[in-house]
């Protein structure tokens, strides 16, 4: 009997159905409208660098190297051997050129407004307050009086990007807890603060930010601690330099002076010399000598500073008392004087500082938005102060009412605080300064309008999202304002 050769085949098994793939998550809405927003934004300030020049000022010699300069590195020195402190000689050294300069200064700007907006939408919880909030700051980011200085060779327009990035890449390291975000907050801070000294009381609140995380939130303690201690030593740093840089200066001033004996050169021939009143009490009141060399009205009529300061020269009484009073001359006048401080102050200084940008002077603007929009965020120079300060007291207002205190408290906290340091700095910066008060103010003009924003997006957040918003909307079916978050 033969045996059959056939092997008899084992039936497969059936194969396995591939593993299903996890399909991409689609993109919500909110986030869409984000990115809509960020590339029109984007678009909108491309135009505007495409088509602006580089405009160079007086100062513009001092951050970048003389008109004619045969070696611009002269104006950079990490030691203090230099008319200005690193932080814009550094951008413009390494750009080389007014045009490059301008672009690199547009392009930090426009990076700075979008972490802004980044930054502002994270904190909120309704699409239509972040929206909002998107379209608010970015149309102001469009107006002349803030772009005109990106393409303006002076410090305003480092000084005032770094302040956003810095705010905003702090507030997404606080909600992420990314070590990149953190030493990223660290290395803009430290830049920010040797671009402008008057920007000392904004620099002050990264650090307290951060002793309060390193103080109450645990799982952001020794990360803030570290970099608190890296911020210390950039403000020493930026002390240890003040000194020689000022000194520094005279090479470059147009009176061959120190900055702060030119700065009260300017204040002597631009407010005391053309206001017989403060003049009186400069000499009544503070004890200020007389020098008749100084007297002469052609020298200031002409704005002619180098004149001016040669016949200073002839005043050596007037220049010891200088020396001795000339730091806190600002604050005194305040106190001798305090009525008529005030009425030239909120009269004439104060909506020069905080109102629109003397373009002329500065820049030249290209067209970008229309011009009633233009003066919705600067209005009129007699309206400004008037309109400012009716929107501070509505804003915290609809804070209160909408219960943004309660329920978005560090936004409403983060509002508040860029007032009133807004205020304080401008009044401060103006008390140490004199001449051109629209340029000294700008940063603190910018912020203020910044801050009336996140207090209006607070109140509009807080007033979208009550719970019993949500909780009626959620029994008919109704998706809630909140519901599509990214």
């Amino acid at each position: 009997m033969v045996e059959s050769s056939v092997v008899q085949e084992r039936p497969q098994e059936p194969a396995e159905p591939p593993a299903a793939r996890r399909p991409r998550p689609r993109p919500r809405p909110a986030q869409l409208v984000l990115a809509g927003l960020v590339v029109a934004f984007v678009a909108a300030r491309l135009s505007i660098a495409a088509r602006a020049e580089a405009f160079r000022t007086f100062d513009t010699r001092s951050y970048a190297g003389l008109l004619d300069g045969p070696n611009p590195t002269a104006t950079l020195s990490f030691t203090g051997h230099a008319p200005r402190l690193w932080g814009t000689p550094l951008l413009y050294t390494l750009a080389g050129s007014d045009p490059a300069r301008a672009w690199a200064q547009a392009l930090i700007s426009t990076a700075a407004w979008v972490v802004l907006v980044l930054a502002l939408w994270t904190m909120l919880r309704g699409t239509t307050a972040r929206v909002c909030a998107g379209v608010a700051l970015f149309v102001l980011a469009l107006t002349r009086a803030v772009y005109v200085w990106d393409h303006t060779l002076t410090a305003e327009s480092l000084s005032i990007s770094l302040g956003l990035l810095a705010f905003g890449l702090l507030v997404l390291w606080v909600r992420r807890r990314s070590w990149p975000l953190l030493a990223a907050t660290v290395v803009v801070t430290v830049w920010w603060m040797f671009v402008r000294q008057d920007m000392l009381l904004f620099i002050a609140l990264v650090p307290a930010v951060l002793a309060v995380l390193a103080w109450r939130s645990r799982p952001h303690r020794w990360a803030a601690v570290v970099a608190l201690v890296a911020i210390g030593a950039g403000l020493g740093w930026n002390a240890a330099l003040l000194g020689p840089t000022d000194e520094t200066f005279a090479k470059w001033s147009a009176s061959g002076r120190s900055q702060t004996d030119e700065t009260f050169l300017y204040r002597l021939m631009v407010e005391v010399q053309r206001d017989p009143e403060i003049r009186q009490v400069y000499h009544r009141e503070l004890g200020m000598p007389r020098c008749v060399a100084i007297e002469d009205p052609s020298l200031v009529r002409r704005w002619n500073v180098r004149k001016f300061s040669e016949a200073y020269a002839n005043c050596p009484e007037l220049q010891r008392w200088a020396e001795e009073h000339e730091m806190a001359i600002g604050f005194r006048y305040a106190m001798a004087e305090p009525d008529h401080y005030r009425e030239i102050m909120v009269g004439r200084i104060l909506p020069m500082a905080l109102g629109s940008t003397e373009l002329h002077t500065y820049g030249r603007p290209v067209s970008m938005l229309p011009d009633a929009v233009e003066r919705v965020w600067y209005p009129r120079r007699d309206l400004v102060l008037p309109l400012l300060a009716g929107a501070v007291v509505a804003m915290v207002l609809a804070c209160v009412l909408t219960g943004a205190v309660r329920r978005r408290p560090w936004l409403v906290l983060a509002g508040v605080l860029g007032v009133v340091v807004s205020l304080v700095s401008v009044l401060a910066s103006l008390m140490l300064s004199a001449g051109e008060y629209s340029r000294f103010g700008i940063q603190e003009a910018i912020y203020l309008r910044i801050s009336l924003v996140v207090l209006a997006v607070a109140a509009l957040d807080a007033a979208l999202t009550r719970p019993w918003r949500r909780a009626g909307r959620a029994a008919r079916g109704v998706p809630g304002d909140d519901a599509a978050q990214p």
